[in-house]
């Protein structure tokens, strides 16, 4: 029976018999474009050139369930940890969507706004003018 190298996650690692190749493949730890080379080769292929029936899954072992292991939570942070954001990494065009609709949310507000400041400004106007006019009617006056 052939062995194999394999080369999964950048390592070398093997020698694999067909039959271990074949429960990696079946347990998709492996795919078909995994580099794969005969234990007596130098030249490395993919599984799929040394082993073509396996894509087919008619020769394929049953998958074997590998039980989940639940994910550690994460640590505790204490209060007196910091936390820096160093970079997003946001496409210019998502951020010109977000611009253009809070540039349209703030005309909404202004608009709704805009009789109420008008109406200041007018009064205000009103009080300046009042202020003057009596202020220039005095010079008037000997």
């Amino acid at each position: 029976m052939r062995s194999f190298h394999l080369k999964i996650a950048g390592r070398e690692e093997g020698p694999f018999t067909e039959t271990e190749v074949a429960q990696m493949f079946a347990d998709e730890r492996i795919d078909r474009n995994t580099p794969c080379k005969p234990a007596d080769q130098r030249e490395w292929k993919s599984v799929d050139d040394y082993l073509p029936m396996l894509k087919y899954g008619t020769q394929l072992p049953p998958a074997i369930k590998v039980p989940a292991v639940p994910p550690a939570p994460p640590p505790v942070l204490l209060s007196s940890q910091r936390v820096s954001v160093v970079d997003f990494d946001i496409p210019f065009g998502s951020v010109l969507k977000i611009m253009f609709k809070w540039m349209a949310a703030a005309f909404v507000v202004f608009c709704c706004f805009l009789p109420a400041i008008i109406i200041l400004w007018v009064i205000i106007g009103a009080v300046v003018a009042a202020l003057i006019g009596g202020a220039m009617s005095t010079l008037h006056h000997p």
